[in-house]
């Protein structure tokens, strides 16, 4: 069955806009959005419903956008978290550099666009895929203007864009909040060439518990070292051993090119302690310091994994 892409984009009274063409679309036709609150048909149905388990993130993004907009839309260079999520982001480009080319490319969870922008600098093809409505909105607003093409699909991980032979699949932070990751996983997959590539990131078991944003209310959890992190009204999410990344990744006809323990500062533990202003030098050297360090080492935020499809 056909997507609802950029091509069925309408306002709130149902009337279509023009955007010209089939999708990924030019810069041109993406800057007629810049400023529309545009709305896009939902490929799956389920990113319309909420209160559920599996829809704990999705809720958070929407009370986000509603309570705190400014720190939601972070690639806004007024965002009072504009610079930290900057870092974040280029901790793992460090990882991922190598294949941020011009290609065919799928974000799944894409948000606002973090890894959208640098694949479209580079004159990559992009298909980006997300839950939450406001950011595909704000996606397409940060896309225009840049050298490559974007298309956007309002869905979950589990109903992806009927696009194949592709070059990158880049999945961070998102099968962690999916209770089926294997099989939204096997979905990714199968997008992707022989040879293709998957960047990945997961939550990691222990960091998020000395976090900053870490909730209150969790210490069994963390004590424990629960494999799901479930505080109702605030998030469910799976957390991951190294074993269980690699399995993953191998269970879905994937061979691990690199997976390192990353995120020890930023959205980490040391989160509190780290200078106001850092060079990604710098922190790179202390990321490095925290993986060969006794205490720190086993508190990473999250896992940055490039695999390969056969």
């Amino acid at each position: 069955m056909p997507r609802m892409s950029l091509s069925k984009a309408c306002i709130s009274d149902g009337k279509q806009l023009t955007i010209e063409g089939k999708g990924p679309f030019s810069s041109a036709e993406l800057s007629k959005l810049v400023g529309v609150d545009f709305l896009l048909p939902p490929d799956d149905p389920w990113v319309e419903e909420q209160g559920t388990r599996a829809h704990a993130y999705v809720d958070g993004a929407r009370t986000g956008w509603e309570d705190h907009p400014e720190w939601m839309d972070f690639l806004d260079p007024s965002s009072p978290c504009w610079a930290l999520k900057q870092l974040e982001r280029d901790v793992y480009l460090h990882w991922w550099q190598p294949w941020v080319r011009p290609g065919r490319v799928l974000d799944v969870g894409c948000g606002v666009g973090r890894f959208v922008q640098p694949f479209m600098d580079a004159g990559a093809q992009v298909w980006g895929v997300d839950a939450d409505m406001e950011s595909l909105r704000r996606c397409a607003w940060h896309a225009a203007g840049r050298t490559g093409a974007l298309d956007l699909f309002w869905s979950s991980a589990h109903v992806l864009p009927e696009v194949h032979g592709l070059d990158v699949a880049v999945c961070c932070e998102v099968l962690c909040y999916v209770p089926d990751a294997a099989a939204a996983l096997e979905q990714i997959v199968s997008r992707l060439r022989p040879g293709g590539v998957l960047l990945l990131s997961l939550e990691a078991r222990w960091g998020w518990a000395t976090a900053e944003d870490a909730p209150r209310g969790a210490l069994d959890e963390a004590i424990g070292g629960a494999e799901v992190l479930y505080i109702p009204g605030d998030r469910w999410v799976r957390t991951y051993e190294k074993e269980e990344v690699e399995q993953l990744l191998l269970d879905a006809g994937l061979s691990v090119h690199t997976l390192v323990p990353t995120h020890y500062v930023t959205d980490g533990p040391l989160e509190r302690s780290a200078p106001e202003e850092m060079t990604l030098e710098y922190l790179l050297t202390k990321e490095e310091q925290c993986r060969n360090h006794p205490v720190w080492g086993p508190l990473n935020r999250a896992w940055t994994a490039v695999a390969i499809k056969g």
